[in-house]
């Protein structure tokens, strides 16, 4: 048929509109936006790649992907063939490295100057982290190598790393320093990809003598990624050059990484940031709100502290948030315009409620509530009527025979149990760890709404 290649083009444009839906924006970028479709026969498809690569890595992840949609399109079953050289297609490749250049070292512009250890504010909940991080910036290299700083988000990991790379760049201007976000490494591996050049990526890391690495379970769920992290982490060490890492949870706990990158995430010190206490929160927005140049009495610290997030940063938020009304209403920053500014206080806000914890686990797992209240004792209902009594003792103020009372009126030794088990299995399970902290996520967040 003479239309045949015109009907296969606008064939590929739906399939790749329905892929852009299904995939993030930087893996249609990446993978599937230069695939084209050459063309057909009885039950296969032949898409043509880019480059060897390209097609290899498509092959072997998403493959049900582009079978399943281009399904969907043409109301057909084709298995889809990836190549890289076909004659039928003679159009050069397009010039990766005029189009999309490999990013810049944008290693200044990430960092905020105010982020000093003198701005950091110490107390219990922060206090060895602090600690390993001043020690790291006096003794690169040999103090704690690597350090491991994990904590929830918003705690202050960041402003940790970055006083870091502030005090060795204010220390010696000979000491080569990189800082940057776990997300700018595995773009800048997906953009080399493209180009080629192995060796800037490789020299870029290799050649400096403190990496700082911000959120690093984002290389959780790839496994090119996190073998050249592997290899850059290995020299780094060999070299005693100072690496530093942050993350959202210890290395046990970040999803689908191997086993070899945690072992050597443990080889230096590993330290948490907790959340702050009240008498530290008091503190932390005594010292921000004389940062904002903001006049408030100790009663308004103190309200606040009793009624804000655990997070650093959502105080800070706050607090900016009250500054900025203040200076537009022209109002002095007292007790009854603070409690106008914030609404409803935020601890009432923050309750969470058994039910909530029910119905997202159900939801999650599957199961009905009255399975969770039954006797029964199929590991299909046990483990869901395990986390949800274990989320409940951790994230609500109920007692142990209240949550008890919640499961179908089972004992507090019931819950104990359910609590220790569920813990230890995220201690052993990367995959019960990633399951709860998605519940968690989901909890907090149906809480702030």
């Amino acid at each position: 048929m003479s239309d045949q290649p015109d009907n296969e083009k606008q064939i590929w444009t739906h399939v790749q509109k329905k892929i852009k839906e299904k995939v993030t924006s930087q893996q249609f970028t990446t993978w599937f936006e230069r695939l084209k479709l050459i063309r057909f026969n009885a039950d296969e498809a032949y898409v043509l790649a880019p480059n060897s690569y390209c097609g290899e890595w498509i092959e072997n992840n998403y493959t049900d992907i582009l079978s399943s949609t281009l399904g969907e399109v043409t109301h057909t079953c084709y298995k889809v063939k990836l190549v890289t050289e076909s004659k039928e297609v003679k159009e050069p490749e397009p010039s990766v490295q005029s189009n999309e250049p490999p990013p810049k070292e944008k290693n200044r512009s990430n960092i905020n100057r105010n982020y000093s250890f003198d701005n950091f504010l110490v107390g219990p909940c922060n206090r060895l982290a602090h600690a390993a991080a001043l020690a790291v910036s006096e003794s690169p290299g040999t103090a704690y190598n690597p350090l491991f700083i994990h904590g929830p988000v918003g705690l202050g990991k960041t402003h940790l790393l970055q006083s870091i790379y502030l005090a060795l760049q204010k220390r010696s201007g000979e000491q080569k320093v990189l800082y940057m976000p776990c997300e700018s490494f595995v773009n800048h591996y997906i953009s080399t990809i493209k180009t080629g050049d192995w060796d800037g990526f490789r020299n870029k890391y290799r050649e400096i003598d403190t990496l700082l690495i911000d959120d690093v379970h984002f290389l959780a769920n790839s496994q090119s990624t996190g073998e050249e992290f592997f290899h850059t982490f290995n020299a780094l060490y060999t070299c005693q050059k100072q690496i530093v890492l942050s993350s959202d949870c210890p290395p046990e706990e970040i999803p689908a990484i191997e086993e070899r990158l945690i072992s050597r995430f443990r080889w230096g010190l590993i330290t948490r940031i907790d959340p702050p206490g009240f008498e530290t929160s008091v503190a932390i927005i005594q010292k921000k709100t004389a940062h904002l140049n903001m006049e408030i009495s100790y009663d308004v610290a103190r309200y606040l502290a009793e009624h804000a997030t655990s997070s650093i940063r959502e105080i800070e938020g706050t607090l900016t948030n009250i500054n900025k009304y203040a200076i537009v209403s022209e109002n002095k920053i007292d007790l009854d315009f603070v409690k106008q500014v914030i609404g409803r206080p935020t601890k009432h806000r923050s309750y969470i409620g058994i039910e909530e914890i029910l119905g997202i686990v159900t939801k999650h797992f599957g199961v009905q509530l009255s399975q969770l209240h039954s006797k029964r004792k199929l590991k299909s209902i046990t483990l869901p009527r395990q986390v949800a009594m274990h989320l409940a003792r951790k994230l609500t103020n109920l007692s142990l025979e209240e949550i008890g009372g919640f499961m179908g009126g089972r004992d507090h030794t019931t819950v104990m149990h359910a609590d220790e088990k569920i813990k230890n299995l995220r201690k052993q399970d990367r995959n019960i760890s990633a399951t709860l902290r998605k519940l968690e996520s989901t909890i907090k967040k149906q809480r702030k709404q």
